[in-house]
């Protein structure tokens, strides 16, 4: 049985097995291989996607022409196969703008391991500044996971513009409750408007979920903004009858100095 074809085996372990072979060959792999490789990054199981785009980014780095190879993938018509090539290129030194629309696909999937492995691909792309914008507009046109995740990027990105403000000031009026949570820790980061955003926080703070109230009390600690409102909104959560809301509001008001 020949490599490529080894790659290509219905047994998880002798495709691993094929993978670690094919990288450690010192002879430069055949098209062929290279093929049944990216074929590898689609695959069902984590492991073998993952391991298939270190080789290529081994690979890369040994001098073999990898691009080509994996720009093709790049256009496969499985979302699996086409996020394991965006991997793959990223670990493989800076990769192409193709990757982005994969990228951005990949923010709305179930799968919150992807989700958050797109979105640190995301953060480390050098043309991130050029991203913010279309960050924005996801907050508002995604799917539930793309609008939460696009929203933790802007955060991350450390990206405070006005329109960003606009953009993550909404999101704290989604109807879904954990896109409310990622606007509210994005808006204690990323606010121009500190006293507004503190303002739209406290009302946060009488939210319908404890789980909402908890994440309202940690921003306003986070937000830093002490005024009476703020602090007499924060006491009377430090004595609610839920000892996760009095903890978050607890360590707020020692935050605001005014433990």
């Amino acid at each position: 049985m020949t490599l490529a074809e080894r790659l290509a085996s219905t047994a998880v372990e002798d495709r691993l097995a094929a993978i670690a072979a094919l990288g450690e060959t010192p002879t430069p792999p055949t098209d062929a291989e290279l093929d049944a490789l990216a074929d590898c990054l689609g695959h069902a199981r984590k492991v073998v996607q993952r391991r298939a785009a270190e080789t290529f980014a081994a690979l890369a780095a040994r001098g073999v022409a990898v691009g080509a190879v994996l720009d093709r993938a790049l256009g496969a018509a499985e979302l699996r196969a086409r996020w394991g090539a965006a991997y793959a290129l990223a670990l493989a030194g800076d990769p192409p703008p193709a990757v982005v629309p994969v990228l951005i696909e990949a923010l709305g999937v179930d799968d919150g391991d992807v989700r958050w492995a797109a979105a640190d691909v995301l953060r480390g792309l050098p043309t991130r500044a050029a991203l913010v914008p279309r960050l924005c507009t996801l907050v508002t046109v995604g799917n539930p996971a793309q609008r939460k995740m696009a929203l933790y990027c802007l955060r991350d990105l450390d990206a405070r513009t006005a329109a960003v403000e606009v953009a993550v000031t909404g999101g704290l009026a989604d109807p879904e409750p954990n896109v409310r949570l990622a606007a509210m820790a994005s808006l204690a980061r990323l606010a121009l408007d500190r006293a507004g955003a503190a303002v739209r926080l406290t009302g946060a703070l009488a939210g319908e979920t404890e789980t909402l109230r908890r994440a309202a009390a940690a921003a306003l600690g986070a937000l830093g903004v002490r005024d009476a409102a703020v602090v007499a909104a924060l006491r009377a959560a430090a004595a609610s009858p839920d000892a996760a809301l009095r903890r978050a509001a607890t360590r707020a008001l020692a935050q605001l100095g005014d433990g």
